[in-house]
This record gives C-alpha cells, structure tokens and sequence, in this order.
C-alpha cells in the first residue's frame, strides 16, 4: 500500500509540475485565423469603449486580450492617448478587411468635448481577430505605418482645453501656447460678428502642434509645404459627407512673437471653419471668394500695396479674371499673393459697404454657381446685387481708393 501511495504521489507531483507548462502552452498555442465574426470582434470593443468611457485600464486591457507584445503596445496607446480626451460619447466600429479573414478595421470614434461632428475619428487600427480557446483574442496589428499617429493619436501627452468656443487640442508641454489659442477666441468671434455678421454657436476643434511632424502624423502625411501655419480641414468623420463646421489647424511654433496678430490669424480661420459650407452645393468654390471672406474679418494689414494696384489699372489681378483663378498661390511671389488676397477681402469689403451684410452670401454663392467665366461672373453680380459689372467695377475702385 505504501508503495501504491508512493507511485500515487510521484504521479501527482509529476502532474503538479506540468501544470504550468500545460497552462503557458494553452496561452500560446497558435490563434485559429479567419474564425471571428464580426459580431464577437465588436463585442469586445463596446466593452473597451465602455470601458475607457468610465476611466478604468483594467477594464481595458481584459476587454481587449492578446498575448502579443505590438498589439499589448497598440491597445496601451489607444487608452493612454484617447481616455485623457474629454469625449462626448465614444465608440469603437468593426469592419472587415477585405480578403483578409479574421482581420478588421477597427475606428474609434465619438464627439470631442462640445464640438461636433458625433462621429468623429479619433484613431485606426488594423487588427487580427481569432479564437484561443474559448476566448477570442487579437492576434495581430496591421496598421499602417502612416495611421499609427493620425487623426487624434499624433499627440504625446493629450492636453484639452474648452472655452470661446473653441475645443483647442494640444500637447501638454506646449500648454501656454495652447492657452494663448483658446483666449484669443473671444476676439476672434467679435471679429468675425463685426466683419460678416456671424455669431455661429458651434463649438471648433482647434489643433496646436508643436511640431510639422505632428500636424503631418496627424493629418496622414500632409500637408508639406512651409506656408501652412494657420489652415482649416474638414473633421475626419464616419459619415461619407461633410460636418457643416471645419476644423482649425496651428503650427504650434509660429505663434511665437505673432502678439497681436494672433486673433486676427484665428478670426481669419475661424471665418473659413463656418462659411466654407457656403460652397458644399455651388459649381465652384473659388480660393479667391474663400480667403476674400477670411481676409474680409481678418483685416490689420495695410491696404497701400492694392491701393497701388488700382491706381496702376489693376493688371496683376484683374477682376475679373482673377476671380475664376484656381489657385492664387501658383506661379506667383509671395507679395503678388498678398496682392491677391488683399483684393479678394476688399471685393467683400465692399459689397458688404454697399449693399450691406446680409448680402454677402448671396454675392459669394452666385458667383461661386456660375461657371466662373466673364459673362458668367457679370450675370452673377447682376443677379445676386442688382448691378451691371461696370457699375460694380467702378464702385469697387472707389472703395479701394478711400481705404485708410
């Protein structure tokens, strides 16, 4: 019997030591790709998303289970860069890739703070879904190398502060800078009142980056040229279409020494963000028309150089030929693009002078509709304000001439 019991507790001792690897080689065995359903992978990310919704890691992390270190690495970034944000609803969606069993696009999306839209992207990952077991685990991240920091992720430390109606999204080091934005909305919004009428309630995402690294992350690789600085961009959204109200975006670094020319740079921008819904349903949406608006509320700069221009006979721009120009900037010198844009803001200077604020809009949609050539353009102007081009072209050159 002593025996028996011997050989009984060799046996179980033997048990007992290979429990263990009994166990490590169940938590690694290979994931059966191709066997999740989109219904399970979604699952597990209503729980993630509640889950960083109400703060709680750990809660996060069991959600989303993977025995790989890239994917352990990827789920901790999602938490640590979106979680901090102060979101107004937020999600994660499934969709499959195609050709690849198993494997989906997950987005995360919801609305930033008090700024619309409801869906907007917040990060992207392509992820491996597969069974272990009974559970089902992400096997594996696919992401693209220029999506790990776009949309919401470029940030390194998430900084998010609310006021004047801006939602102004930041890094953390870069936190003075980022208050000098959202202070300077209060005048940027009388600016944008004084010179076209408008006092929108909806909220702007602004995004301060502290580096053209960043604005590049975070905009999936653009834009490359050294002249933006102060820009708007449509909202990145689940929805095919548009979000009525643009984003803002500011190359962090060239607010340094801008003092007061900061408000005028955002009033500038902020008039692009609500009135470049104006053209969604026109034929055209000439540049010259949008900065003219944006010129139009920005103001501050001198008007002598386009003084010149009309005393001179106004042949670098000519209206209105440059009207139907494409790009201002192309082929042309950084002061001819002044040039330019100093026209553009005062032809809406003026027609809100002479026919009044209300007015504007129906001038820019007009033109914007018709097919942008000579004849085109007249029609418009006669249709939209009553007037013949040589009333209107007259007119124009007076009200230039009187700017101080």
């Amino acid at each position: 019997m002593l025996g028996s019991l011997a050989a009984a507790a060799l046996v179980l001792a033997g048990l007992v030591a290979f429990l263990p690897l009994a166990f490590k080689e169940a938590r690694t065995a290979p994931p059966q790709a191709g066997a999740v359903t989109r219904a399970e992978a979604q699952t597990l990310l209503d729980r993630a998303a509640a889950a960083l919704r109400a703060g709680d890691h750990a809660a996060f992390l069991a959600a989303l289970p993977t025995g790989d270190a890239g994917v352990r690495k990827t789920i901790e970034a999602l938490y640590s860069h979106l979680q901090p944000l102060p979101w107004t609803g937020f999600s994660f969606d499934a969709a499959p890739s195609p050709g690849h069993a198993g494997r989906f696009v997950v987005r995360a999306y919801g609305m930033l703070g008090r700024a619309g839209p409801a869906d907007r992207v917040a990060a992207e990952r392509d992820l491996d879904f597969a069974h272990l077991g009974s559970r089902v685990v992400i096997a594996g991240d696919h992401t693209p190398e220029v999506a790990r920091r776009e949309y919401l992720m470029w940030t390194h430390q998430p900084l998010v502060i609310q006021r004047n109606g801006l939602v102004v999204v930041a890094d953390r080091r870069v936190k003075k800078r980022a208050l000098r934005v959202a202070d300077a909305g209060a005048a940027a919004r009388a600016r944008l009142a004084a010179g076209l009428g408008l006092r929108p309630k909806a909220a702007v995402v602004v995004s301060v980056y502290s580096s053209l690294e960043d604005m590049q992350a975070s905009l999936g690789g653009g834009p490359v040229e050294s002249r933006f600085r102060f820009f708007s961009n449509a909202g990145p959204r689940m929805a095919l279409h548009y979000y009525r109200v643009r984003d803002i975006g500011v190359l962090g670094p060239s607010l340094d020494g801008t003092g007061a020319w900061l408000p005028l740079m955002l009033a500038h921008e902020l008039t692009h963000a609500y009135t470049l819904r104006w053209f969604l349903a026109t034929k055209h949406a000439p540049m010259f028309l949008e900065e003219g608006l944006g010129m139009a509320v920005e103001q501050g700069r001198s008007w002598t150089p386009l003084k010149e221009e009309v005393a001179s006979g106004n042949q670098l721009w000519p209206l209105p030929e440059v009207i139907a120009t494409k790009d201002l900037w192309k082929g042309n010198s950084t002061d001819q693009v002044r040039l330019g844009y100093l026209e553009a803001g005062s032809v809406i200077l003026y027609v809100a002078h002479r026919w009044g604020l209300d007015n504007v809009k129906q001038f820019v949609v007009a033109v914007a509709d018709s097919d942008l050539s000579a004849k085109g353009i007249v029609d418009a102007v006669q249709s939209s304000l009553g007037v013949s081009w040589d009333d209107f072209y007259a007119g124009w050159k007076d009200y230039v001439r009187a700017l101080p």
